[in-house]
């Protein structure tokens, strides 16, 4: 009897874990966007959950130095769908990465160019890049290209107290115009010349940060917008650094694989 009893018992502890086991997830929808010309984009994770830094690189990285972190838009390696040019005066390093292909302004991700930075020295970071519109005269076209920092613990742009959050991560507010799966579309205005300007959210300019809670390597990802976006250098400086202070710093070390 105790043994038939013990069997009973059992078979109601299986019947309620197999009752309880098995769960289904709340199926939730990206909102609507604001702006006609945006495509509507899946589900993306937060990052208030960043993924772990890869440490296993099979590719080069760049070490940040003193809070500094500088690099030639050139000297990534990888098949390469951007166009390589040193025909434009007065670039920095050997020469600068031209998109010339096709616009895609709602579709992030075509033509990525990947960095790996090598951070040592946690916080938060101004991002900063040097283009240009290589062809044409007008301050709105070849003007913009996509980036996405897509395991740092924050990415965002700030204005006078205004914080906005690419859109697709469950972040709000996001910006105007164009952005989509953790991307911001980054622009400047300036015809005929290399300039230092990092701005997202269309005609409400919020210069563009970045934060590392930990040491690591982190990937930086750019991809091609507007066609004739010329790119030649990048800087990423920690609070308490000045852009010229980034601008006069030594590239940052190249590391092999």
């Amino acid at each position: 009897m105790i043994k038939i009893h013990r069997i009973k018992i059992f078979s109601f502890i299986c019947f309620l874990t197999l009752g309880f086991s098995c769960s289904s997830d709340s199926d939730t929808e990206e909102p609507m966007d604001e702006m006609m010309e945006e495509m509507e984009e899946p589900e993306e994770e937060s990052m208030d959950n960043p993924m772990e830094p890869d440490t296993n690189l099979n590719v080069i990285s760049y070490t940040e130095s003193d809070g500094i972190v500088s690099v030639e838009f050139e000297t990534v390696e990888g098949d390469l769908e951007w166009e390589s040019g040193n025909t434009l005066d007065a670039f920095d390093g050997t020469g600068y990465l031209r998109w010339n292909k096709e616009d895609n302004f709602n579709m992030p991700g075509v033509g990525i160019l990947v960095y790996k930075l090598n951070i040592s020295t946690p916080g938060t970071y101004q991002f900063v890049w040097r283009s240009r519109i290589s062809e044409g005269d007008s301050q709105s076209e070849g003007n913009d290209s996509w980036l996405r920092f897509s395991d740092a613990s924050d990415f965002f742009g700030r204005r006078d107290g205004s914080t906005v959050f690419p859109k697709g991560l469950d972040k709000t507010p996001n910006p105007e115009g164009s952005s989509s799966d953790g991307w911001f579309k980054i622009y400047m205005n300036r015809v005929g010349e290399w300039f230092w300007r990092s701005n997202t959210s269309d005609n409400d300019p919020h210069n563009v940060f970045v934060k590392f809670d930990t040491p690591g390597i982190y990937t930086m990802e750019v991809s091609g917008r507007s066609k004739f976006h010329a790119l030649d250098r990048f800087v990423l400086f920690i609070e308490g650094k000045t852009l010229t202070e980034a601008q006069n710093a030594e590239r940052s070390v190249i590391v092999q694989p």
